[in-house]
């Protein structure tokens, strides 16, 4: 079973350019605030006449959208005129790290949570923010695909089953999100529910990660570090700098 490198796989993505843009315009319409990031990801960088950094590519569309939420719309598109993403050459590595961001946006899903008020505005937040999660980061994938190298051997059914249990935390985030979730004030039991499934999918997968090579799940969070590292550099100071809000990163809690 082979991982799906998703960002790379343009072939079957939206080409439009046009159709980005007007994505993005809704997205800014959803979220109502620019001061949303759920995640970070790796800089953009030019070719030729490619845009140089995610300021330049935000401010084609809309200065107020989540730059989160533009550059996975981003990262879908065609690749042109963005060169977006690169996966690591080492494909369990690659996993890692995709599990490792999949941890990281559930801390910034917690946020959300926490600091909703109504749960109309949750869910539009949420909605599209864990949608994105689900279909590029593909958790399941990457747990089928790693499980061929838990170490020790005999820790397999263990390591699968916190991996499969990681998943239905998710999914079951996710169901409530688009099923659940109406008008109204928040309660303290939907916040409860969701906290609590997003908080058992990043544990779950802690316990998966546990059995993967130390070394290669190392390099794959010195790889979030860095790339978050550079965002907050190229933001900081800016008139953007409202756009990159990181979490603390749950392996450094």
């Amino acid at each position: 079973h082979q991982p799906m490198h998703h960002f790379s796989s343009y072939g079957t993505m939206i080409s439009s350019a046009k159709l980005l843009l007007l994505q993005a315009s809704v997205f800014l319409l959803l979220l109502g605030s620019h001061n949303v990031i759920a995640w970070s990801t790796p800089r953009m960088t030019r070719t030729n006449h490619e845009v140089t950094t995610r300021r330049e590519v935000f401010g084609m569309s809309a200065s107020a959208v989540s730059s989160t939420g533009l550059l996975f719309l981003l990262l879908q598109a065609d690749p042109q005129p963005v060169s977006a993403y690169t996966p690591d050459t080492d494909k369990l590595r690659e996993s890692l790290y995709l599990m490792s961001r999949v941890q990281e946006a559930t801390v910034q899903q917690e946020r959300f949570v926490g600091r909703s008020l109504l749960q109309e505005d949750l869910k539009k937040k949420m909605k599209l923010t864990l949608r994105l999660v689900e279909k590029n980061y593909l958790l399941l994938d990457q747990i089928n695909f790693s499980s061929s190298f838990v170490q020790p051997a005999d820790g397999i059914i263990d390591a699968v089953e916190a991996g499969n249990e990681a998943v239905d935390s998710l999914q079951a985030a996710i169901d409530y999100v688009n099923n659940d979730l109406s008008v109204g004030p928040m309660t303290d039991e939907q916040r409860s529910y969701l906290t609590s499934n997003l908080t058992d999918c990043r544990e779950k997968l802690f316990v998966f990660l546990k059995y993967m090579p130390q070394d290669k799940l190392l390099q794959s969070r010195e790889r979030v570090e860095d790339e978050n590292a550079k965002n907050r550099e190229e933001y900081a100071g800016s008139s953007d700098d409202g756009l990159f809000n990181p979490v603390k990163l749950p392996w450094q809690q």
